[in-house]
């Protein structure tokens, strides 16, 4: 009935376009979009009289315009029907005689009504160009299925992810990572450890945004990455249960089910995964400083146990208000064991001299526990309110057995021991609440909000000498770090739609940050105390012009802010060997960015991007020498970091059965600042290419195969690394009436993308190295789904930060 239904209707729209409008020479233009601001093309377009009588109609193009025809004069209105939207009637319109009118753009309102046996079979695109942001589907994709949550943002477009685990984008470190739009409020190792905890199984796609407006958080110099976990809102109950397998010289796996009940007013979601996944990172280095040559060959095998749990509810009240409440549990068993040796030789004799064995051997557990609800108050079509409240919990625990041994380089007899043992415990506690409103008038939308985040973390160090077989605790070398952060925020932002063709965006956003970090030990130093209290406004301008047709284009400014992490803020020395240590900064000052961006779209597909950055107080991490032989990690502050960046995008299609997707960018980077009487002056011109093709090859198989190119680029603001490129495949295919999915995947096959080669030559110290990885990778994985597929068009429970992800063009 509903396909004779839908059959009619169209039929009579096209019989429409003979009667009544033929009588007349006027014409009716205009353009329909959804809330999230992306055309709603095929939307059916009818054209009612004073008396509600069809009189003509069109569908919407694929850039969600259209255009009635020959419209005799008279008082009509538009109604505008699609799937999974309110239906949208205009106001009164009077045509007089020749008379050609554009209407304003209509935007549809997402419906909650449910839709008899809807099923949704359209097959996203593996990665979507959008106007605000790139979407990666992960969930689309063959070559996703094994990877880690780290891993797969490195296969996003424009991103890369550098030795230290740093994500970079677009030639800019300091991204900000978002889970289904509310921040991890992680950093750091910590950040790394919840990253490579999350499974591609469990992820719908990532979000990359490059320009946020005011009404995001300031933090984050780079962007923001959000991570969209699946949520499933088929009808009634359904679920899957899947699992992975890797194999490169370590074996990774995981098993995980979701499990899902969606009626009519209220969805029930749950999830739980459990991996094991092994991986390895090596060093080659050889250093010469201080008259001293110092050869390292370090390995460390690396073990992750987790489970990861995620659960929630969504309630629709009524048709204007919702309320959702969702929680995350990862609990995460990782055990690291470093191995290396150290050859130390005084450059004028290079064959006596000693060889260090050491080891680091960690424990590290650690939990994750997250909290969040959300109000939301649609009042009208008009206005909207939307409430948040978060809470957060992370623990990690590391135990630290670090055995050195000296031994002759010529007849490696033992010359001394010294081994150690320490324990290193991190407490993060947080909560934060925020409100947003938004008043929609004519040509005007009015929005406005505010925020607070509460977040402690507590850091003990507890430091031993091992002798004879016995750990002896050592109080000069531990040490209490505790650090108090509150932001306070409030942000206005006027959106003005002078025509339907012109968008400008004023927003301005003002934290204040009051932060103390507290050292305890039994040696005194003059930074035991370090408090912060400071007062930010982060402008941002936007102004775009879409002609509807085949020519998009933008020009933004804002500004942004990156806070240092904890662990940086803390002094005390990490150390991986006696030679080898690592040290965080207490008096690390935040940094500043001012980004520029302009940005045309062709046909919604050709997007090219220019940008440009200033970024004061960079973060870099630089060698420092410690007593002659030793060499110690620091991040500091860089007076001044620029990136002037190209980027270029474009989907096409081959032939039928092959979509190309390219993505090229281009940085010129320049890195210069004197760091504590280090100075660097470093220039690089950096590009990557990533083509990715996919193709629907016969028996319903797709295949994805990207290949990927870097340029030589810099590393912590200092090192200069050498380029590489890879080749990756993947292949998918569906059984059992499309109830079982199974994927084949090959990382770096030609394993050219596990070496990175580095060198640098500063502050007296010239090191030339290699570090390698287990990228290349062989696995296979499969999803078998139950219960009821059949998709329901129902409005998704979000917060205000969800509204803003589509919102950021503006």
């Amino acid at each position: 009935m509903k396909l004779f239904r839908n059959t009619a209707l169209i039929l009579f729209l096209l019989i429409g376009q003979f009667g009544k409008a033929q009588q007349g020479g006027t014409q009716i233009r205009g353009s329909v979009y959804s809330s999230d601001n992306e055309p709603a093309m095929f939307s059916t377009i009818m054209l009612l009289d004073q008396d509600s009588v069809l009189i003509g109609g069109a569908l919407t193009k694929e850039d969600g315009s259209f255009i009635i025809e020959k419209v005799a004069p008279g008082n009509y209105s538009i109604q505008v029907k699609n799937m999974g939207f309110h239906t949208y009637t205009s106001k009164k319109l009077s045509i007089a005689s020749n008379e050609n009118l554009s209407l304003d753009k209509i935007t549809l309102i997402p419906s909650t009504t449910q839709l008899d046996e809807a099923v949704v079979t359209a097959r996203k695109a593996m990665v979507e160009i959008r106007a605000d942001k790139i979407v990666y589907n992960v969930a689309s994709s063959p070559n996703a299925s094994g990877n880690n949550g780290m891993e797969l943002i490195g296969k996003a477009p424009g991103i890369i992810v550098d030795m230290d685990k740093n994500i970079i984008l677009q030639g800019k470190s300091g991204v900000q990572i978002y889970i289904n739009g509310r921040p991890t409020r992680l950093s750091g190792n910590d950040l790394t450890n919840f990253l490579e905890s999350l499974r591609s199984e469990n992820i719908e796609s990532m979000e990359i945004i490059t320009n946020p407006s005011s009404k995001y958080d300031a933090e984050g110099t780079a962007g923001v990455i959000n991570i969209v976990l699946k949520k499933n809102t088929s009808l009634g109950f359904n679920g899957n249960a899947t699992g992975s397998f890797s194999q490169g010289t370590f074996s990774r796996s995981s098993v995980g089910t979701s499990l899902n009940y969606s009626g009519e007013k209220i969805n029930l979601f749950t999830s739980l995964s459990v991996s094991d996944n092994n991986w390895q990172t090596d060093f080659d280095e050889t250093t010469y400083q201080s008259g001293f040559l110092l050869d390292k060959n370090s390995k460390s095998e690396n073990n992750s146990k987790a489970i990861n749990f995620s659960g929630g509810l969504d309630y629709t009240i009524n048709p204007e208000q919702s309320v959702s409440i969702d929680g995350r549990v990862l609990v995460n068993k990782r055990d690291n064991v470093l191995r290396s040796t150290t050859g130390v030789f005084d450059t004028t004799d290079l064959v006596n001299g000693e060889i260090l064995r050491a080891a680091a051997l960690d424990k590290m557990p650690s939990e994750n526990y997250i909290l969040n609800a959300n109000y939301r108050n649609a009042f009208s079509e008009t206005s909207n309110l939307s409430a948040d409240l978060s809470f957060g919990k992370y623990s990690s625990k590391k135990n630290t057995l670090q055995p050195n041994d000296y031994v002759n380089a010529v007849d490696g007899v033992i010359l001394r021991t010294l081994n150690k043992e320490y324990d290193a415990n991190t407490q993060i506690d947080l909560w934060s609440t925020k409100v947003d409103y938004e008043k929609k008038l004519k040509k005007i939308t009015l929005s406005s909000g505010a925020k607070y985040s509460y977040i402690t973390t507590g850091n003990q160090l507890a430091f031993y000498n091992v002798e004879n077989g016995l750990p002896i605790f050592d109080n000069t070398r531990s040490n209490d770090f505790n650090y108090l952060e509150k932001v306070a925020a409030v942000y206005f932002i006027l959106n003005v739609n002078p025509t339907d063709k012109l968008m400008i965006n004023a927003g301005l956003r003002m934290e204040n940050t009051s932060s103390l970090g507290l050292l305890e030990s039994k040696i005194q130093t003059d930074n035991n105390r370090v408090s912060r209290n400071y007062l930010d406004f982060f402008p941002n301008l936007g102004i775009s012009f879409d002609d509807k047709k085949n020519n998009a284009l933008s020009i933004s400014y804002g500004r942004r802010i990156t806070r240092p992490n904890y662990q940086d803020l803390n002094p005390f020395e990490s150390r991986s060997s006696e030679l080898s240590a690592w040290k965080g900064n207490p008096f690390l000052k935040p940094n500043y960015i001012d980004n520029y961006q302009i940005s045309y779209s062709f046909k919604r597909k050709l997007v090219i991007s220019n940008t440009y950055s200033v970024t004061h107080d960079f973060f870099a991490t630089i060698f420092e020498i410690s007593q002659e032989k030793g060499n110690v990690l620091i991040p500091r502050n860089m007076q001044k970091s620029t990136n002037n960046g190209l980027s270029v995008s474009y989907p096409l299609r081959i032939i039928k059965w092959w979509d190309l997707s390219s993505f090229f960018n281009y940085n010129f980077e320049t890195y210069k600042g004197d760091l504590n009487g280090t100075k660097i002056d470093l220039k690089a011109s950096t590009y990557n290419l990533r083509l990715q093709n996919n193709l629907q090859l016969p028996k319903a198989v797709t295949m994805e195969l990207t290949y990927y190119l870097n340029s030589p680029w810099i590393w912590r603001g200092s090192v200069n690394v050498e380029g590489f490129s890879g080749l990756s495949i993947g292949v998918k295919k569906e059984f059992l009436d499309k109830k079982l999915l199974v994927q084949l995947t090959g990382n770096d096959i030609l394993n050219t993308s596990s070496d990175y080669h580095y060198k640098s030559n500063y502050g007296g110290m010239i090191v030339d190295g290699v570090i390698s990885f287990d990228n290349r990778r062989a696995g296979i994985s499969a999803t078998y789904k139950f219960g009821n597929q059949k998709a329901k068009a129902r409005k998704k429970s979000k917060s205000g930060i969800d509204d803003e992800l589509k919102r950021i063009s503006e």
